[in-house]
């Protein structure tokens, strides 16, 4: 972007330098004209391909690509007023929006017949806050064509936008002769009086509505919204109740009722209207449930837990069952509140109406993760896989489930098939191979284990579960000892009370023979939740005994075994009273 800025500021430069007897950039449009460049047949070649380019470019929404071009125009002529157009478009697009007004400047100096020159113009005064310039932009377009209605509104609307508020009503006022009765243009001038502080006048603006068309509901809606903006409630709700016996089925006046209803502290009135509000099935769903986010979402962007918000959810869905984003989003509801059987069954129900929603598959998946039913994971990341062939994110899934169910020839295949989509997301090309670590563990496969786990701590080389397994495995296999303590010791730095790295770690240590450290690490593992671990309780028997504390060793194996431990290798230790190396 730097480069960008500095080719505009370049052309800005050229264009500035054009031959003008006054100081275009301070006078805007009442700047004397500028002599326009002619080009010779070669440079004129030039400028056309490059104006092509442009065009070309700004179709396929390539703007900076458009942009270079059209700044290779202004190199060739500097008083195309074309080209200045087309980069101010740009550049507004890019909100460089005083950059986009001195190029337009300068190009209805040279081309002051051009109108859409002049109303781009306008309106980049009034975003930049020279509302005078955007007003006297109109005032000369109404003088110069002042039948045109359109102009004539602009300039009411410029008049309203900058506070002068009596030019503003006597432009809509010769409007409304020329046109009649419009709606649009009484809202507008409604709004203006009331910014006067005119509230009469307001009022009698809506009511010249209501007069000519005694029995259109939207008309005392308007009303009503005028006493809401007063503050005037018991008016505001009498108009709400007129809307509501011409049209019983207006969905907005229950909604603006509850909502009274919510601010007077009246929580039955408010759910009942509401209610009524979600059930009325003329309404449309994205209507309804624009009004539902709002009481769904908390000011820091998180889901709110009210008691109504289900009974909405379950109105809104029995009015528009083939909706998806109605159970999506009480599925979100539910999973915020821990409900997660209840989220599980909305977000099912979202994917039989939209089997192709990717987000809604992974946070499905990612749920049901919770309930540890590793076959039915499998089955429906399979499932996912089918619908999203290279979405890396379920192959990883069915893996992991497919390795707790002992099926790891599976999960390797699986694992091999999703690392071809991983692409450049480190993170999950990290977990890709630190899964594939623990596969090929589990296949007793233990030099390619350690190999991906190596490529994978390059990656992150704090990733604490690969870090932890790594060492674990190490010492196991009797390798490398010292790289298992630093690696365990690492984990322990990361999170000091994890009980399973805790354990690690005094395992690390027992193998090397330190086992009175072990002992002090072993019995902060217990601490931290390690007590409920058979094989941890089983580790704690077993470094007790080479701390020559053999009965309280016997006593923790036997813990172990009641705890459910069926290891062949703990009932020898119970029966000898001895540490059988495994």
């Amino acid at each position: 972007m730097k480069k960008f800025n500095l080719i505009i500021l370049s052309i800005l430069l050229v264009v500035t330098s054009c031959k003008t007897t006054k100081n275009v950039a301070n006078q805007g449009v009442d700047a004397t004209s500028i002599d326009k460049v002619v080009l010779d047949e070669s440079d004129q070649r030039k400028f056309d391909y490059f104006f092509y380019e442009a065009g070309r470019e700004k179709m396929k929404g390539n703007l900076q690509k458009a942009a270079m071009y059209l700044t290779e125009c202004l190199k060739i002529d500097p008083t195309s007023s074309a080209s200045m157009y087309e980069l101010a478009n740009i550049l507004v697009a890019g909100n460089e929006v005083n950059k986009a007004q001195v190029l337009l400047e300068r190009a209805v100096v040279i081309e002051p017949e051009n109108i859409w020159y002049s109303l781009l113009l306008a309106e980049l005064y009034q975003q930049n806050k020279e509302g005078d310039k955007a007003i006297s932009i109109y005032e000369k377009l109404v003088a110069k064509d002042s039948d045109n209605d359109e102009y004539l509104y602009g300039l009411a609307q410029m008049y309203a936008n900058n506070s002068q508020f009596d030019k503003a009503i006597k432009a809509y006022d010769q409007l409304e002769k020329r046109i009649g009765l419009n709606e649009i243009l009484i809202l507008e001038k409604e709004q203006v009086y009331l910014q006067q502080g005119e509230n009469k006048s307001a009022l009698a603006e809506v009511q010249k509505l209501i007069k000519r068309y005694p029995d259109e509901p939207r008309y005392y809606g308007y009303l009503a919204d005028y006493y809401l903006y007063l503050n005037d409630i018991e008016n505001a709700k009498r108009a709400f109740s007129i809307v509501l016996e011409k049209d019983p089925e207006n969905a907005l006046a229950y909604f603006s009722l509850g909502n009274i209803a919510k601010s007077q502290n009246d929580s039955i009135a408010f759910k009942d209207f509401y209610i009524k509000g979600l059930s009325q099935k003329s309404t449309p769903f994205d209507v309804k449930f624009q009004r539902i986010m709002p009481l769904l979402m908390e000011g820091n962007g998180t889901i709110s837990e009210h008691d109504y918000l289900e009974d909405f959810f379950k109105v809104l869905i029995d009015t528009h069952p083939f909706e998806s984003n109605a159970y999506i989003y009480l599925g979100n509801y539910y999973k915020a509140i821990n409900k997660d059987d209840k989220a599980l069954e909305s977000y099912e129900q979202a994917l039989g109406i939209q089997a192709k929603n990717e987000l809604i598959w992974q946070e499905y998946i990612l749920l049901l993760l919770n309930k540890e039913d590793y076959n039915l994971v499998f089955d429906k990341s399979n499932t996912a896989i089918s619908y999203f062939p290279q979405n890396s994110f379920f192959y990883l899934i069915a893996a992991s489930a497919a390795m707790q169910t002992d099926s790891n020839e599976k999960a390797l295949e699986l694992l091999e098939k999703g690392y071809l989509y991983v692409g450049e997301n480190k993170a999950l090309k990290a977990q890709y191979l630190a899964t594939m670590g623990d596969v090929y563990y589990s296949l007793d496969q233990a030099d390619k284990a350690f190999a991906v786990y190596e490529e994978s701590l390059k990656i992150d080389e704090f990733n604490i579960v690969v870090l932890n397994n790594y060492s674990y495995y190490l010492t196991l296999e009797n390798k490398n000892l010292e790289k298992a303590e630093k690696m365990s010791s690492k984990c322990i730095d990361l999170e000091p009370s994890n009980a399973t790295y805790l354990d690690t770690y005094a395992w690390v240590l027992f193998k090397r023979e330190r086992y009175f450290e072990a002992k002090y690490i072993i019995e902060r593992a217990l601490d931290n939740g390690g007590n409920q671990s058979d094989v941890i309780v089983e580790h704690y028997g077993d470094i007790l005994f080479k701390n020559g504390d053999i009965e309280n060793a016997v006593k923790q194996w036997k813990l172990s075994e009641s705890m459910g431990n069926k290891s062949e290798l703990l009932k020898k230790k119970i029966e000898t009273k001895s540490f059988i190396k495994e």
